[in-house]
């Protein structure tokens, strides 16, 4: 079953090569054998190569959301914009995610990004465009967010990358690697919200030939996990200093509401 319903927008038609390389993508990693979660053997009818379990176990963000950064609200909670959101300003204009961050969705990612195992990156695109195609919003170019070469190096492929090419198959609009990394920066989950937009400022950049294709362009800027938002933050100042209209954000998973959390 589908968790965020039925998409209403039209998937673009596989060329060819496109249809070649699913099929022998197929072959190699059959989709729906195992779960990506915890490997139980499943079939065809499992969303997103899920067992039961660990479908029921995400966290799905189908309630009430932040209306800037996408995270989940609590129903008791007033207002429709988080605390995060009401104390810090954001680059971007909307961001969205398909769960919080728990124990089940740490297994999928970490298994994604460093287990060798990039065919996941198929299953998260497949819930992050049911996902989007639920929101009222128009984008025309979709662009991942880059990491160092030496990190790619090391672990084979960006996660992000990944995801946006298989969004951008569904969606039929282009995949474009628009920005890049100037250095590697340090690993963010032992700083504080401060430490990571100090950590990220003046990493990213677009060559200046590619300014003009994005410009009045709205933006689909792709990631794996939205914790606080400086990564997004970063990436869209410089995407809109290149003349971008809009950019909207979207992760596979947030994580919840950092400010308080954060020393």
């Amino acid at each position: 079953r589908k968790i965020f319903g039925t998409c209403s927008k039209a998937c673009k038609t596989y060329e060819d090569g496109d249809i070649m390389i699913e099929r022998i993508l197929d072959i190699v990693y059959p989709d729906n054998i195992y779960c990506i979660c915890c490997g139980s053997i499943i079939d065809k009818s499992r969303a997103y190569s899920l067992c039961d379990t660990c479908l029921e176990r995400m966290h799905w963000i189908t309630g009430r959301s932040c209306r800037i950064c996408g995270k989940a609200l609590q129903d008791t909670y007033a207002g429709d914009i988080c605390y995060d959101c009401m104390e810090e300003e954001h680059s971007f204009d909307r961001a969205f995610s398909c769960v919080e961050y728990g124990l089940y969705e740490r297994a999928v990612i970490m298994d994604f990004k460093y287990g060798d195992k990039a065919y996941i990156g198929r299953k998260l695109a497949e819930a992050m465009y049911d996902r989007i195609c639920c929101e009222d919003i128009f984008y025309d170019i979709i662009v991942p967010v880059p990491i160092h070469k030496s990190r790619k190096n090391s672990r084979g492929y960006n996660q992000a990358e990944i995801i946006a090419k298989h969004m951008s198959k569904l969606s039929g609009k282009p995949c474009i690697e628009l920005l890049f990394r100037t250095r590697a920066t340090e690993a963010m989950k032992n700083l504080s919200i401060a430490q990571r937009r100090d950590n990220i400022r003046g990493a990213f950049q677009i060559p200046e030939y590619m300014n003009k294709p994005v410009q009045g362009k709205n933006i689909l800027l792709i990631d794996d996990i939205y914790t606080t938002g400086a990564t997004f933050d970063e990436c869209s100042k410089i995407i809109k200093s290149a003349g971008a209209k809009a950019v909207y954000c979207m992760a596979f998973a947030s994580g919840a509401n950092r400010k308080h959390e954060i020393n």
